[in-house]
């Protein structure tokens, strides 16, 4: 699990590109990268927006990506396949169980690298609900990472400002090392609550 010297150049040339554009159409408040732990661990935000993940890399400011998961469908736009993986992007099909990308989620974990995670799989505008997936939780127990609730500014209009807001990483606890689907559940519940909170009042 390791990225190349292109990767960080395509990488780093992308974000000075998105910090430009980002600055102008909407400019930033990065809050908490400091609780970002240097191991591994889980990323874990709301999602809101297509540009989400772009957020969260100017959070991070880091020589290269984390992991992330991308839907399948995205891998079949011909200038996406390509660019993608520089991203540190790789494809999950969220229709269907995916045992691949499951391994290759735990695989980036116990190698020590960061795993970038959207719970709520998929677009959730303001005022909407969302049935947000264990599968993030499920990965941190079974990789023995911490969690970093990450909150993304709702509701983004052109010009406004986007606050990205990292919290304390925590560890859940469950009653056994075989958490039941409940416990993964009730678990989901309070890390989307965490995430959420980061935005409260602000």
């Amino acid at each position: 699990m390791k990225y190349d010297k292109k990767t960080h150049l395509v990488y780093r040339f992308f974000i000075w590109l998105f910090r430009i554009c980002f600055f102008f159409y909407h400019p930033s408040k990065l809050i908490g990268r400091e609780n970002v732990p240097e191991g591994p661990c889980m990323l874990c935000a709301n999602h809101s927006g297509f540009a989400d993940p772009l957020w969260v890399f100017l959070l991070l400011n880091g020589d290269y990506p984390p992991w992330s998961m991308g839907r399948n469908t995205l891998f079949t736009k011909p200038v996406l396949r390509k660019l993608l993986p520089y991203m540190g992007s790789f494809p999950v099909d969220r229709d269907n169980p995916d045992l691949s990308a499951v391994k290759k989620s735990l695989a980036v974990l116990k190698d020590g690298k960061q795993l970038l995670i959207f719970p709520e799989g998929t677009r959730v505008k303001n005022g909407k609900k969302s049935e947000p997936k264990s599968g993030a939780v499920m990965l941190a127990q079974r990789a023995g990472v911490p969690i970093v609730p990450i909150y993304i500014t709702h509701g983004r209009t052109p010009f406004c400002r986007v606050r990205v807001v990292a919290g304390e990483a925590y560890t859940p606890e469950f009653s056994s090392r075989r958490p039941s689907g409940e416990e993964l559940e009730q678990a989901t519940k309070e890390m989307m609550a965490k995430i959420y909170a980061l935005g409260e009042g602000k």
